[in-house]
């Protein structure tokens, strides 16, 4: 992040969790949800994940510079059940959002809500104008996901990634601020449709 760009929040608060920076003490916690082999399928993790990878994923996280990539924790419950990070590249003004959240929690919005507090943090607070998201073109959920938060599909990018034996597609995703100001916007009036 550029010196003179105002730092993102460490703490962020949704309505079902909590994003705040990693802790040392969360290695157990990391490693009670990515040791479960559906998680880290699409990550580029060692596989199996073992408790020792726990250690060394939550120290690199902890030690993040946050001007270059913030690293939220996700707490729900008191809780570390997953994490998002905000890679942002001033330069080209603009960011690369990643995330992970426990199997248990799948399917629940807890990740729609999470990475989208994240996104109005940085379209909020830096001039960036565009955020984008890869994923693997096999990655129905974490597609799901990126289109819930109203990104478009940029680019498909054929056989870009090895994973472990597995050669694989992955999709490019991206959000341009107007849109995600169209988008917020509507998803405020949608709300307030709810409530009232």
């Amino acid at each position: 992040m550029s010196e003179d760009w105002p730092p993102l929040p460490e703490f962020i608060q949704t309505l079902r969790c909590d994003l705040r920076p990693f802790r040392t003490a969360d290695a157990d916690e990391v490693y009670a949800y990515r040791r479960d082999a559906e998680i880290v399928r699409y990550l580029q993790v060692a596989q199996p994940f073992r408790r020792e990878d726990a250690d060394v994923f939550v120290a690199t996280q902890v030690l993040s510079d946050w001007r270059t990539r913030c690293v939220w924790a996700v707490e729900q419950d008191g809780r570390v059940v997953g994490g998002v990070s905000l890679r942002i590249a001033s330069w080209k003004r603009r960011a690369e959002v990643g995330y992970e959240l426990a199997r248990w929690l799948w399917g629940r919005g807890l990740m729609t809500e999470a990475v989208s507090a994240v996104i109005d943090e940085a379209f909020g607070r830096l001039p960036i104008i565009k955020i984008t998201a890869t994923a693997t073109a096999a990655n129905v959920r974490s597609i799901r996901l990126l289109e819930k938060l109203g990104m478009q599909r940029e680019a498909l990018l054929r056989q870009h990634w090895v994973h472990g034996r597995r050669v694989l597609d992955e999709v490019r995703y991206g959000v341009l601020r107007e849109e995600w100001n169209q988008f917020a916007a509507a998803r405020s009036e949608q709300l307030r449709n709810q409530i009232s």
